[in-house]
């Protein structure tokens, strides 16, 4: 039962993965990539279904994992060596100074998850660069929603993860293969395959519990626990943008907006107001008609 329970799902989530590519076009021929593993369960999943997908794909490309050593555990390093080894991915557990640089310049506690975060994507992005290699990271579709609602609830911002990303200097193109797969799949996804799941090793050792996305994943099971595609509506969203329909005046010249039938009446401001914005007068305003 779990060897077939397995095989279908896996199936599932290739499946998912490939149309995702197909659309976006993640991987491409010739890609080499660098997946970003923490040691979590999404890292883990990622890293075998890559494998998988390099299997079955009609074209070549490369696959290669680094995890950021904060401390990890002799044994625990053992367990991802090995992981990746049996799986026949390259892989280095690199060494960093992230703890000693966040003990010097991080002041207030709260802080500590989200520096590590930025110093740890930082050397990611700088060794991707190095290797000339696609970053992968092992965001997932609840990842996306979450992060969806928590720019709209706490930020302002209407922004997600998208499946294809390049740095602002275009040194780095990031991919997220897993965006539109299920957080509930791969948790079962990677039990079945026995992925040496870790737990974070940095200062805070992630017991800094993030409470907006921990209320924002809730917020989404209760509602999808009374609307079940409300999920698979959020993720669409995303894809589906209607830039007419907000108020970004950065994507629309609102006051140029015009009907075909509209016409500018520069003589409809008063000669005062233009004189207080500097307009030149217009010719024949204020004069009565014509006889």
């Amino acid at each position: 039962m779990t060897d077939k329970e397995l095989h279908h799902l896996e199936k599932h989530l290739l499946r998912a993965m490939g149309q995702l590519n197909r659309e976006y076009g993640l991987i491409r021929p010739g890609d080499r990539l660098l997946l970003g593993v923490s040691g979590g369960k999404d890292s883990l999943a990622c890293a075998s279904l890559l494998r998988r997908l390099q299997q079955r794909a009609p074209f070549v490309f490369h696959v290669e994992a680094v995890t950021l050593d904060t401390g990890i555990p002799a044994d625990v390093g053992d367990r991802l060596h090995a992981y990746m080894a049996g799986l026949g991915i390259p892989y280095e557990l690199r060494a960093t100074n992230i703890n000693e640089t966040i003990e010097r310049v991080v002041t207030d506690p709260r802080q500590v998850c989200t520096a590590c975060a930025r110093f740890r994507r930082g050397i990611l992005y700088d060794l991707a660069y190095e290797k000339r290699a696609i970053l992968v990271l092992g965001h997932h579709a609840d990842d996306a929603m979450e992060t969806l609602l928590m720019n709209v609830f706490f930020t302002g911002k209407l922004q997600s993860m998208p499946p294809v990303l390049v740095s602002d200097d275009r040194r780095n193109r990031l991919i997220r293969p897993m965006l539109t797969c299920r957080e509930t799949a791969i948790r079962r996804y990677s039990a079945l395959i026995e992925a040496p799941v870790t737990r974070c090793w940095c200062l805070a050792g992630c017991d800094l519990a993030d409470r907006q996305r921990a209320r924002t994943k809730r917020f989404i099971a209760a509602l999808e626990a009374e609307y079940p595609d409300t999920g698979r509506h959020i993720l669409a969203a995303s894809a589906n943008v209607k830039p007419s329909n907000l108020m970004d005046p950065r994507i629309w010249d609102f006051p140029g907006l015009r009907a075909s039938w509209e016409v500018d009446h520069p003589d409809a401001v008063r000669p005062e107001v233009r004189a207080k914005w500097g307009l030149a007068p217009v010719e024949g305003a204020g004069e009565g008609p014509a006889e």
